[in-house]
């Protein structure tokens, strides 16, 4: 029986091949995170084409900074990092124009990943952080969809570890008081 590949070494082969100009490795790295930074993208923005647009985008400037990137790792920092960023500046510019688009509607676009959960739950959970603040919001869910610790949050927003904290208890406490029943 032939043992699988290592992730991580493929990770890495990927990475050193894609940054000595491989194209397919390249291809097969942005397979790596696609998904991931694409679900991040529509948690942050709410809206299908604007998660499609930003992930393009991060990948065509991964593709760009690939060269000053160290490490297979830092290219997964990187990314979560540039989608995030560049969500929430797509947020910030919608916030300064009318809106064509109610967000109710949005809310309809982000899927439930847990069938045998409450979609009740999901739906609401998911209008009530839409209404969250761009940062406050970036916040929760680095914290609960990618599981990153507030210390690495810290890092990938350019806060300080006690205004992440702070974000986290303030969004965690209007959660409840919207009548979730969210993690102390």
């Amino acid at each position: 029986m032939q043992a699988e590949p290592d992730p991580g070494l493929q990770a890495t082969g990927d990475f050193d091949a894609a940054r000595a100009g491989d194209s397919g490795a390249f291809v097969r790295l942005v397979r790596q995170h696609q998904a991931r930074v694409y679900s991040l993208a529509l948690r942050l923005t709410g809206r299908r084409e604007d998660a499609e647009e930003l992930a393009q985008d991060t990948f065509l400037g991964l593709y760009r900074q690939l060269r000053s990137l160290e490490s297979a790792a830092h290219v997964r920092h990187w990314v979560c990092r540039t989608v995030t960023h560049r969500s929430i500046d797509l947020l910030r510019s919608r916030a300064r124009r009318p809106q064509s688009q109610s967000m109710d509607l949005a809310l309809l676009e982000v899927p439930i990943e847990d069938a045998s959960g409450d979609p009740l739950l999901h739906r609401t959970l998911r209008a009530l952080l839409l209404r969250l603040p761009e940062i406050p919001r970036a916040v929760l869910v680095l914290r609960f969809q990618e599981d990153l610790d507030p210390l690495d949050i810290a890092a990938t927003l350019d806060l300080s570890l006690n205004t992440v904290k702070s974000h986290l208890r303030r969004s965690l406490d209007w959660l409840r008081a919207q009548g979730l029943e969210m993690p102390r």
